[in-house]
């Protein structure tokens, strides 16, 4: 089974890099609702030239549409997919449940791919995404081969990432920066604080720690893996990178492409990775990478490769032993312990003090650096001029073009001259004037190849040919001109079969759900401590005697869920607009929770929006009460830190209190569910118990509490708030009824 490599496009050098090194496809996103708004991202127009340019040449375009969306964006994202629909993109990736529910039901010829962002790791969670008209998943980094073979079997087409920058938290399910810094990586503006510098504490004290990124994983790397992958069922093999360069897309792509194709990856294309960007690499989770093989705690900076080693320094020189080549504009990294340095080598002299442009592996050379360098620090090279060029090259050189045959043929003298030209997937035929006889023959293989040259000859076009088969009589004549003419119709009637545009079916929205029974109010608890005897329902994942079952993202069973699991009710799934809560309806749930980082207007236009579509109050439940749950990942920082990152028979977060201090001064508590995957919460709450009155009166009816490091007494008084607050609001209403 052929794979597809599909690669990131940041901008359009990006974008050529990626084609000009073989991928299959590439992902990019326009101006609005891409989850990178600090990539250049294209405009609608730049989008048609590359769909145009990328079919002509065999390829696919997938447009990133996978931030979430309030209600006041809901009908700009539909015009914006729309008008892709009919520029012939490929497909849209998509978080937002609410965008996939409108898309399929207004536009269902529109191919839809859910984003990794939905954390899908189950067959279960598959089937439920192609009730919604989803052809293909993206699945969570967090799934193992596995799962990934269990989710294969329902015949969905599954993508993964295979190299690049790795999440640590579950995708889609990552607070930290909307919480902290009040910029949302679900809205693409993520501040990346999982790659900030953070102190574990133990009971309020320092814990010891190889590093201090304690939160930033190494880069994936599977791409010596493809085939395992791709028996595993993947169909399509990602690459990660909207914000990286040119280097790093072609470097990467190359590799991926060559092992797709069952080539060797050499030991060069490994390095042209390393110096385009890396972290250090993991094989991450589908491979069960844990602890120390999934992280790097000392930096989380790209890192290059060994270059040098620094033997002294004199007036703002260093003299530098080569472990690499070096050439002038290369970038440099000078290492020593957690601390580094970076610059570009502008000036390097040989040992003679010749200003020199590049030296070879080996050599002592001097450069001229920053106050910062000292002797015995290690060089690292995070840059390459000479790469860079031959990427440039590559890119201005390298001619994407798609094989296609043609067939000359004519049964006799005086008939039609026939021209069959086909692509794999379209084929066209010209017919030219009758076929006229020589007046001297020419030995038949003159006569062909004289044929042949004429029909090669597609230049600059995107049509490569790859063979030619001839049947006409011995004595035929057919001109060079005529060739030329019938070469060119035929590659342009191709070409305008290859940029059809598919018809755009657009229908009436018209879903109608019943109106489900009320939601209960409830209380989250992840202790048994906090397990208080009172009339609030008690959920949990843990098994807690008198709880009600709350499957994790990554599990299907329980009454309430955190993923598109089996539950009635959904919670964090990010619930940010009326078609998001219809979604659910549709799938057969009762409601779902509000997302915490929707915006006071975005609520309540929902909860307007939902009613006057649909006839009944959103079924949805809002949160009174919380410390925020920053995120949730696949890794223990404190069993890293204090066993051996196995993350077995551990129970350290249950026996003292872990928080993470960052440099600011602020603290995120750490808390493991049932298996171990980490919890990060903020250390302050968020109380909106005494505003339940307004939110009845918007036709909110079910709330909810969440308890995470709160002891009994604590969760007690809460729990009592809230119920008062409750049946305080239920008075009023049944009064002014």
């Amino acid at each position: 089974m052929d794979v597809e490599i599909l690669a990131p496009a940041g901008n359009e050098q990006s974008l050529q890099a990626a084609f000009a090194a073989g991928a299959d496809a590439v992902y990019f996103a326009l101006g609005q609702f891409g989850a990178r708004a600090y990539a250049k991202n294209f405009s609608l127009k730049q989008a048609e030239e590359v769909i145009q340019s990328a079919h002509l040449a065999g390829r696919k375009v997938y447009v990133t549409m996978n931030t979430l969306l309030e209600e006041d964006q809901m009908e700009a994202a539909y015009e914006q997919a729309k008008a892709l629909h009919e520029l012939g993109v490929d497909a849209l990736i998509i978080q937002d449940l609410g965008l996939i529910h409108m898309l399929h039901h207004r536009l269902p010829e529109l191919e839809l791919h859910a984003s990794t962002q939905l954390s899908v790791s189950t067959p279960y969670q598959i089937e439920q995404l192609r009730k919604l008209g989803v052809k293909r998943a993206v699945l969570a980094r967090e799934a193992t081969l596995d799962e990934i073979r269990a989710c294969a079997k329902t015949g969905m087409e599954l993508e993964v990432f295979v190299h690049g920058a790795l999440c640590i938290s579950y995708s889609g399910q990552c607070r930290f920066s909307q919480v902290r810094y009040d910029r949302s990586g679900n809205k693409g503006r993520c501040a990346q604080a999982c790659r900030m510098e953070y102190t574990l504490e133990e009971d309020g004290k320092p814990v010891e720690t190889e590093g201090r990124f304690l939160l930033s994983p190494k880069d994936l790397s599977l791409i010596e893996q493809i085939s395992t992958l791709r028996d595993a069922g993947v169909i399509s093999l990602k690459i990660e990178g909207r914000m990286k360069s040119p280097e790093y897309v072609f470097e990467s792509v190359k590799a991926a492409r060559a092992a797709a194709d069952g080539k060797r990856v050499t030991p060069m294309m490994k390095e042209g990775i390393d110096i385009a960007f890396n972290r250090g690499y993991s094989k991450g989770h589908a491979y069960d990478q844990r602890g120390a093989d999934l992280m790097n705690p000392k930096t989380s900076n790209h890192q290059g490769i060994p270059a040098g080693e620094v033997l002294s320094v004199h007036h703002n020189r260093a003299k530098v032993r080569l472990e690499h080549d070096l050439h002038q504009n290369d970038g440099l990294r000078f290492t020593w312990k957690t601390f580094s340095t970076g610059q570009i080598a502008n000036f390097i002299f040989d040992e003679k003090g010749r200003l020199i442009s590049g030296a070879k592996k080996g050599q002592i050379v001097e450069i001229k650096v920053g106050d910062e360098v000292r002797p015995g620090m290690k060089m690292r090279l995070t840059s390459s001029f000479v790469l860079q060029k031959e990427v440039e090259e590559a890119i201005r050189d390298v001619k994407v073009q798609t094989p296609i045959t043609f067939r000359l043929s004519a049964a006799q003298i005086g008939d039609p001259l026939m021209l069959e030209a086909d692509d794999g997937t379209h084929s066209a035929t010209i017919e030219g004037p009758q076929l006229e006889a020589a007046k001297t023959i020419q030995p038949l293989e003159k006569r062909n190849a004289g044929i042949e040259k004429a029909l090669r000859k597609t230049g600059d076009t995107w049509a490569r040919v790859e063979s030619i088969q001839i049947d006409l009589p011995e004595n035929a004549f057919v001109p060079a001109s005529l060739l030329n003419q019938m070469r060119r119709d035929a590659i342009e009637k191709l070409t305008a079969f290859r940029l059809e545009r598919p018809m755009v079916v657009e229908v009436p929205y018209d879903f109608h759900p019943e109106q489900p029974e009320r939601l209960p109010d409830y209380a989250v608890i992840m202790d048994k401590s906090q397990n208080i005897e009172d009339d609030l329902l008690s959920v949990s994942e843990f098994p807690i005697a008198g709880t009600v079952r709350k499957a994790p993202i990554y599990k299907d069973d329980g009454e309430f869920t955190d993923s598109l699991g089996k539950g009635k009710i959904v919670e964090n799934l990010n619930l940010t607009n009326s078609y998001a809560v219809a979604a659910l309806l549709e799938l057969g749930y009762q409601g779902g929770v509000l997302a915490g980082e929707l915006t006071e207007q975005g609520r309540k236009d929902l909860m307007r929006a939902f009613k006057e579509r649909y006839g009944f109050d959103a079924p949805v439940v809002l949160t009174a009460y919380e410390k925020p749950r920053l995120m949730i990942m696949k890794h223990c920082p404190v069993n890293t830190a204090k066993k051996d990152g196995r993350r077995e028979n551990c129970s350290l977060c249950r026996v003292h209190r872990y928080t993470l201090r960052g440099k600011d001064g602020k603290r995120a508590i750490l808390l493991g569910n049932p298996d171990c995957r980490m919890q990060l919460f903020d250390e302050v709450p968020v109380n909106r118990i005494g505003e339940i009155g307004e939110f009845e009166k918007e036709g909110i009816h079910a709330f909810r509490a969440v308890f995470s490091d709160e002891n009994a007494q604590q969760a007690k008084t809460i729990r009592k708030e809230l119920l008062d607050a409750i049946q305080g609001a239920d008075s009023a209403a049944k009064t002014e009824a």
